[in-house]
């Protein structure tokens, strides 16, 4: 009998050991856990949100900036439209129409052979005679067409320089001091006595 009591109580105390160390463990565990925990919150958490808090207010500041610059400077690339109306009125009392008189779409199609679907708007004012190289054309081309318009329209300069040259050198100077020029989709030919006085025409009459 005292043999078996002897082995129930060596049986109790590894028990209790047994539970005592895998309180201990469990413990441990739990400590060393909970302190990583509190060491990854404190870098995961405290110091980014700081961080991203200064990128944000950075990011912010530089997009406002590039927005603020891309609308400045749209104001001075842009091509503004030309309200041909207006055009017309103003041309219309500023030049001389004993040289010159109003074009259509086959007047158009006849000098530059430019054809009315290439062509948006436009204002003409064609030569009476062949011989005389007054003549105005503002046009809004299909951006599709642009380069082949402005093409044709030098071939006929480079075609009247050479009639005129040794034929009217009044009519040769004029035609020597023509603006061809493009904006947008915006073509302008002035060729005219008083070439400033159309320019100013045009420039008056944006919208």
């Amino acid at each position: 009998m005292d043999d078996n009591k002897k082995t129930n109580q060596q049986n109790e105390q590894k028990v209790n050991f047994e539970q005592t160390a895998r309180l201990r463990v469990i413990k441990s565990e739990d400590i060393e856990s909970t302190r990583k925990g509190k060491k990854v919150s404190n870098k995961m958490i405290r110091k980014p949100m700081k961080m991203s808090s200064i990128y944000k207010k950075k990011y912010l500041i530089l997009w406002l900036t590039v927005l603020f610059v891309f609308i400045i400077a749209y104001q001075f690339v842009k091509v503004k439209d030309i309200d041909f109306i207006k055009l017309d009125n103003v041309i219309s009392k500023k030049i001389d129409f004993a040289t010159v008189e109003k074009g259509d779409d086959l007047t158009l199609r006849k000098l530059y052979g430019i054809s009315k679907i290439e062509v948006e708007r436009y204002i003409l004012y064609a030569p009476k005679s062949n011989m005389d190289a007054n003549e105005i054309l503002v046009l809004k081309c299909k951006p599709e067409y642009a380069d082949s318009i402005m093409n044709r329209i030098q071939n006929r300069v480079d075609s009247q320089s050479n009639s005129f040259k040794n034929y009217a050198p009044a009519q040769y100077e004029i035609l020597s001091k023509s603006e061809l020029s493009k904006k947008g989709d915006y073509i302008y030919f002035i060729s005219y006595k008083d070439v400033n006085v159309i320019n100013n025409a045009i420039k008056n009459s944006y919208k």
